[in-house]
């Protein structure tokens, strides 16, 4: 399905290039088979631009603003999940590789490990983690946390606790094809809602479509470099929705 998309846009891509190449090689009164040429040739040369960056974006794999943005969903999902939801959750999460059972409420253990639960809307401080030194195990003891003061990191060195914050939770949960389906707390704004319908690659069409109407009326009209000039923003317009758009799910 990603390679058919992948296609569909160069191949969109190197027709609205054509089509507006065209229209500007005929209005410096170029032939219209040589303009035709040159306009496929354009064609060709952006839609091989925007398939090397296209593939280049894909095979980016780090951490990005979406990423992060969605990093901070996970944790404010996480703090907002009552304590029994966070077990379950990590308990089901976690077991991909090595199957854990629950120790006791925001705790986890397998034969090796013991995993501390500790997701708030603040950070784990000295006192907290006092707290899990006093359990006595020789299993190794691992804080899965949002974020966590120095104090805290410091006297988690000291204890040898090993501490995974919010970046490295959010990652292992990606790469294990565990985040939520849903997120609690996630309430996109209807301004951030209606800006997402704009940027929807669905109104490529419809930018392509109004181009060309234009383009057409251009001819029957006095002002025919206003029609065309608008016409050519249009088009623009599709291409840079139909690469930088949003996907509607």
């Amino acid at each position: 399905m990603k390679r058919f998309a992948f296609i569909s846009d160069l191949i969109f891509t190197f027709f609205v290039a054509t089509l507006l190449a065209l229209c500007l090689f005929r209005f410096l009164d170029v032939g219209f088979w040589g303009a035709l040429f040159l306009a496929v040739l354009c064609g060709g040369l952006i839609m091989a631009s925007v398939g090397a960056y296209l593939h280049s974006k894909r095979k980016n794999l780090l951490l990005k603003r979406s990423d992060e943005q969605a990093k901070q969903k996970l944790l404010l999902h996480l703090a907002l999940l009552s304590d029994s939801a966070k077990t379950e959750f990590f308990r089901s999460a976690l077991s991909k590789d090595t199957p854990l059972q629950r120790f006791a409420l925001l705790r986890l253990q397998n034969k090796n490990q013991l995993y501390f639960l500790h997701f708030k809307l603040i950070p784990v401080n000295a006192d907290d983690v006092s707290k899990y030194a006093r359990l006595k195990t020789s299993k190794e003891k691992i804080l899965l946390c949002g974020s966590i003061e120095e104090p805290a990191r410091a006297l988690c060195q000291r204890l040898r606790i090993q501490v995974k914050t919010g970046e490295e939770v959010y990652v292992s949960l990606k790469n294990a094809d565990a985040l939520p389906k849903n997120y609690l707390g996630d309430t996109p704004s209807a301004k951030k809602r209606r800006l997402t319908l704009w940027f929807s690659k669905r109104n490529s069409k419809r930018f392509l479509i109004s181009a060309i109407l234009i383009l057409l009326v251009s001819a029957l009209t006095p002002f025919f470099y206003y029609y065309v000039l608008m016409s050519a923003t249009l088009l623009l317009l599709a291409v840079f929705v139909r690469i930088f758009g949003k996907t509607e799910v």
